[in-house]
């Protein structure tokens, strides 16, 4: 897999809370939302809040840098795409950024480690000019571990945090555990690290706390998730995508056929609350009032239109009958046609698929909505990791480490770019006839996320070495892009009171039993009505004197 990609794992958990009921895994779900109070911010047992002009005081300023124009610029915001790579690479970083010794770094993985005799870390070490010693966890492990090695005290120099493992109450350690990094990248004095500069402001604010800037962002793309259908199974079997909630069920009324292996989807819910307008968390009536958006009637409609998929048999049985089911290699073995997932998943199958099916060919459904009118599609936040550095580190040496991460970020039409996506030239990698690098074996073995996971530049498509999916990818994005809605809190933070981060797990636990029929959908206002008495009203008040203060 090159190491450019990573698919569902772009998906805020909190976004996958509401539809996937992953079980202990979403559990470990942040607790991190967007708000703001007129307060200059802090962290107490009652939550804490960041005002919206003291993050703008706080932020690094925006300075673009290209060394590759893309084929294709992005639209309203769109990734762009570069449907070649580029053949001339630049040299960045000219002056080396370590002065030796060694760098700890705790990192996660969602695949196999690679093995400790590695030429592709000491190609990168030795451009770095430091031995990056990692701390490899299991992804599913990696919360237990950060939060032990948070109460422990024991943390490396570099920490990543994905924002779907950021503990709870974590406001009230961060301070004491990470290097404010305020001063070291506020406004202009950012222009040190250029690399990180090319990080839009839009990302840094997610990793404010209590007034500093602790973390430099992974910038993430402009959606979050797609519904995703078998192109080339449409095609021979004479199918359209849907343009409207009727569309879609008789779509998939047609696609099931349990004697030929066959069903339509899996658990799309995402998508079908996207497909009705549901509003994202939170949103204002026509009074003002803050709703959230499961007593929404759109979101009744969205419940109702799932549960008759599950109810009639249209959702695979494996999918049925479990939270987790193998929904990924259920769609790419054609066992089900359509499928929700990450915007990185599309070429991750592509990766799998093609080399034994040349055929496969997967496709985002094109914009639409229940009832054909203009769609909605929210965004997601501007950052889904951010690299933390240890705090009581002299100022060099939180200096030396920024340098690092800044190489780490260089962005396409680099030498530090293709180094850290696709090792060394002619060793980990080789290019195509058309100049598209792809990993050698050695390549394949030894390059996983690692140094990407420390710092990475703002999100493109460049996978070119899979015939037309840079085009359609694009073409997709610059579709959906002018119909782009931001949540109400984005791009302002808020950490919920501990007491109340449960909520969305014990709804969707509920949520859950009502579409795949457990319990009647008659039931889903009693479940309302639970989760308003379990803390969802308590809540509210508290996300509405946030937003009222910031004027949302």
């Amino acid at each position: 897999m090159p190491v450019s990609m990573f698919g569902e794992a772009r998906i805020n958990r909190r976004t996958l809370l509401s539809a996937l009921g992953a079980g202990a895994a979403v559990a470990a779900a942040s607790p991190l939302l967007s708000g703001c109070s007129s307060s200059g911010g802090g962290s107490t047992s009652g939550g804490s809040v960041t005002s919206e002009d003291r993050l703008a005081g706080l932020l690094p300023s925006y300075t673009p840098i290209e060394y590759a124009a893309p084929d294709l610029p992005g639209v309203h915001g769109s990734v762009p795409g570069y449907t070649s790579y580029p053949a001339e690479l630049v040299r960045a970083v000219t002056e080396t950024p370590g002065t030796g010794g060694e760098v700890t770094a705790m990192t996660p993985a969602y695949w196999p480690l690679a093995p400790s005799d590695n030429a592709y870390h000491r190609a990168v070490n030795e451009r770095l000019g430091a031995e990056v010693n990692f701390s490899v966890v299991n992804g599913s492990d990696y919360a237990a571990r950060l939060n032990a090695q948070l109460a422990g005290g024991e943390l490396p120099e570099l920490t990543v945090i994905p924002d779907w493992d950021v503990p709870a109450r974590f406001g009230e350690a961060v301070g004491g555990s990470f290097t404010d990094l305020t001063e070291y990248l506020q406004g202009d004095a950012v222009a040190a690290y250029p690399r990180l500069a090319n990080i839009p402001t839009r990302a840094w604010a997610y990793c404010v706390w209590n007034d500093g800037l602790r973390a430099v962002p992974t910038p993430a793309g402009l959606f979050p998730l797609a519904l995703y259908y078998r192109h080339d199974l449409f095609q021979e079997a004479g199918f359209v995508p849907p343009q409207s909630a009727d569309d879609l069920y008789r779509l998939c009324t047609d696609i099931t056929d349990p004697d030929a292996g066959r069903w339509a989807c899996g658990n799309i819910f995402l998508e079908v609350k996207r497909m009705f307008s549901v509003p994202a968390e939170w949103s204002r009536d026509s009074a003002g009032n803050l709703i959230h958006e499961s007593e929404t009637e759109a979101f009744t409609e969205a419940v109702e239109f799932m549960a008759r998929l599950f109810r009639e048999g249209l959702v695979h049985p494996t999918v049925a009958g479990s939270t987790t089911g193998q929904e990924k290699e259920l769609f790419e073995s054609g066992a089900l046609w359509l499928f929700s997932d990450g915007l990185g998943a599309w070429q991750e199958a592509l990766a799998r698929q093609l080399p034994s099916n040349p055929d496969f060919d997967m496709r985002p459904i094109p914009a639409f909505s229940h009832d054909g009118s203009d769609p909605v599609y929210y965004t997601q936040e501007a950052a889904n990791l951010m690299t933390f550095i240890s705090s009581d580190l002299p100022g060099e040496r939180v200096e030396e480490l920024l340098r690092i991460l800044d190489f780490c970020a260089a962005p396409i039409g680099s030498e530090e770019n293709y180094l850290i996506n696709y090792g060394v030239e002619g060793q980990h990698s080789e290019r195509d006839a058309n100049g598209a690098p792809a990993l050698t074996d050695l390549g394949s073995r030894e390059i996983t996320i690692t140094y990407g996971f420390l710092a990475k530049p703002p999100y493109i498509v460049d996978q070119s070495q899979y015939p037309g999916y840079v085009e359609a990818m694009h073409a997709w994005e610059a579709e959906v892009a002018p119909f782009q809605v931001d949540k109400l809190t984005d791009g302002l933070r808020i950490e919920e009171p501990p007491r109340l981060t449960g909520l969305a797990q014990q709804l969707d636990d509920r949520l859950q039993d009502l579409l795949r029929g457990r319990t009647s959908v008659d039931e889903l206002p009693s479940v309302v009505d639970g989760w308003r008495r379990d803390g969802g009203d308590e809540l509210r008040e508290f996300y509405a004197e946030s937003l009222d203060e910031a004027g949302r």
